[in-house]
Protein backbone atom coordinates (compact mmCIF):
# COMPACT_ATOMS: atom_id res chain seq x y z
CA UNK A 1 0.00 0.00 0.00
CA UNK A 2 2.72 2.43 0.93
CA UNK A 3 3.97 2.56 -3.13
CA UNK A 4 0.65 3.47 -4.04
CA UNK A 5 0.32 7.36 -4.24
CA UNK A 6 -3.22 8.91 -2.94
CA UNK A 7 -3.83 10.16 -6.06
CA UNK A 8 -4.92 6.61 -7.35
CA UNK A 9 -7.63 5.84 -5.31
CA UNK A 10 -8.49 10.10 -5.59
CA UNK A 11 -8.80 9.56 -9.35
CA UNK A 12 -12.19 7.56 -8.47
CA UNK A 13 -13.94 10.46 -5.96
CA UNK A 14 -17.16 11.50 -7.77
CA UNK A 15 -18.95 13.79 -5.49
CA UNK A 16 -21.40 14.35 -8.07
CA UNK A 17 -22.21 10.51 -8.02
CA UNK A 18 -21.30 9.72 -4.49
CA UNK A 19 -23.66 12.43 -2.86
CA UNK A 20 -26.89 11.36 -4.55
CA UNK A 21 -26.21 8.06 -3.94
CA UNK A 22 -25.65 8.99 -0.09
CA UNK A 23 -21.81 7.16 -0.07
CA UNK A 24 -21.12 7.67 3.66
CA UNK A 25 -19.84 10.09 5.09
CA UNK A 26 -21.37 11.39 3.07
CA UNK A 27 -20.05 15.41 3.11
CA UNK A 28 -19.34 15.38 -0.44
CA UNK A 29 -22.61 17.07 -1.28
CA UNK A 30 -21.38 20.13 1.43
CA UNK A 31 -18.04 20.73 -0.14
CA UNK A 32 -16.75 18.59 -2.85
CA UNK A 33 -13.31 20.26 -3.20
CA UNK A 34 -12.19 20.68 0.54
CA UNK A 35 -12.89 16.79 0.93
CA UNK A 36 -9.75 15.97 -1.48
CA UNK A 37 -8.09 17.00 2.00
CA UNK A 38 -10.04 14.51 4.00
CA UNK A 39 -9.49 11.64 1.50
CA UNK A 40 -5.92 12.42 1.42
CA UNK A 41 -5.83 12.35 5.08
CA UNK A 42 -7.98 9.20 5.52
CA UNK A 43 -5.63 7.26 2.58
CA UNK A 44 -2.59 8.39 4.71
CA UNK A 45 -3.97 6.82 7.84
CA UNK A 46 -4.94 3.76 6.26
CA UNK A 47 -1.75 3.03 4.96
CA UNK A 48 -0.22 3.80 7.77
CA UNK A 49 -2.43 1.65 9.81
CA UNK A 50 -2.02 -1.09 7.50
CA UNK A 51 1.27 -0.56 7.36
CA UNK A 52 2.22 -1.22 11.53
CA UNK A 53 -0.13 -4.04 11.60
CA UNK A 54 2.55 -5.74 9.12
CA UNK A 55 5.64 -4.85 10.97
CA UNK A 56 4.19 -6.10 14.03
CA UNK A 57 2.70 -9.32 12.33
CA UNK A 58 -0.65 -8.42 12.82
CA UNK A 59 -4.02 -8.63 11.16
CA UNK A 60 -6.36 -5.81 10.43
CA UNK A 61 -9.68 -5.66 11.17
CA UNK A 62 -12.21 -3.38 10.25
CA UNK A 63 -16.18 -2.50 11.48
CA UNK A 64 -18.41 -0.48 10.35
CA UNK A 65 -21.35 0.68 12.16
CA UNK A 66 -24.50 2.85 10.19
Amino acid sequence: MRETPWERPAAHYDPERMAPDDVCPNLWAFDPAGQREWLQAACEELVAFVAGAAERGQGAFMGFAY
